[in-house]
């Protein structure tokens, strides 16, 4: 009787520790991939920034520093870069609900462990 009570002590262990592990592998992976999605956001952002030098530089070149807060190239730039920003803050809240999906996702999948 003591046998089978230390087994399924040690069995009941090893699948909470393998629903751990999943647990983290999910979260890990989702942040993973959020992350190189906010990388992209930041670096499309950067361009808009460099685009905008860009224009303004030219615009002041030729004398037509006037025209720069009505340039449709510098307002679509300046739309584009507000868009990205809100990507950026919903990506960011998506990386700190990650560890509650993964979480979620590991206690409804735990029947799957029970061939441990």
């Amino acid at each position: 009787m003591e046998v089978d009570n230390v087994w399924e002590k040690i069995r009941r262990g090893v699948k909470e520790g393998a629903a751990l592990s999943m647990e983290k592998i999910e979260e890990y992976t989702r942040i993973g991939k959020l992350k190189i999605d906010e990388f992209s956001v930041k670096r499309k952002i950067e361009r808009n920034y460099v685009d905008i030098g860009e224009r303004v530089f030219e615009l002041l070149a030729e004398d037509k520093g006037s025209e720069i807060e009505k340039d449709i190239l510098i307002t679509n730039a300046v739309d584009n870069i507000n868009a990205l920003k809100e990507e950026l803050e919903e990506i960011d809240e998506k990386i700190q609900e990650a560890p509650k999906e993964a979480k979620s996702k590991t206690e409804e999948g735990d029947d799957e462990i029970t061939g441990i």
